[in-house]
């Protein structure tokens, strides 16, 4: 009986260990090159900001205006929009150009990706998900199949994705603290 109970329970933690194993997320700090060739890896960038005594409210007005002005193309503007929860999600692309060289071909990838951006107490948290290189045609390959490829020019790509998508979060955390009011 012991045995079984025994064989039971470890089951059961195998089977809940592999599900949450199946696709952990991993959260970036340009580190993304670095992160990539990690089979089975969720890629996630998430900042969290203090931006002292701004109310929610106001905080959830600043994301909405940082969404429209900041010139990112924009597929879904507001998915989500929500004052009430301070809840404001919607899809951007991404394009890349990477030059020619000697040692790779270089070329133009389109990336889109999800973003959800929750103000609360005085803190709002700014996450990008769901990262797909657009391959025309209407086919979408997730950052986590294209890093399995070999190819040249991925290391350039991976850095360059890397550094646009953090100065995307660094320009959201200048505009949400330091917005000038009228």
């Amino acid at each position: 009986m012991i045995t079984l109970l025994l064989t039971l329970l470890v089951s059961a933690l195998f089977v809940m260990g592999s599900v949450n194993a199946n696709y952990p997320s991993i959260e970036t700090d340009d580190r993304l090159q670095t992160i990539l060739p990690i089979i089975n890896q969720k890629v996630t960038y998430s900042d969290v900001v203090d931006c002292g005594s701004v109310s929610q409210l106001d905080l959830f007005r600043r994301a909405r205006l940082w969404v429209v002005q900041s010139g990112h193309s924009i597929d879904a503007p507001f998915l989500l929009s929500d004052k009430e929860t301070g809840d404001l999600a919607g899809r951007f692309s991404q394009t890349i150009t990477i030059p020619r060289s000697e040692n790779a071909a270089g070329g133009i990838y389109t990336f889109r990706y999800n973003y959800v951006i929750e103000c609360a107490n005085r803190k709002y948290r700014a996450v990008l998900t769901q990262i797909e290189l657009d391959e025309g045609n209407g086919r979408y390959t997730p950052i986590e199949t294209l890093c399995q490829k070999n190819e040249k020019n991925l290391p350039s790509i991976c850095q360059e994705l890397d550094r646009q998508l953090n100065n995307l979060l660094g320009s959201l955390q200048e505009s949400m603290k330091n917005y000038k009011a009228f």
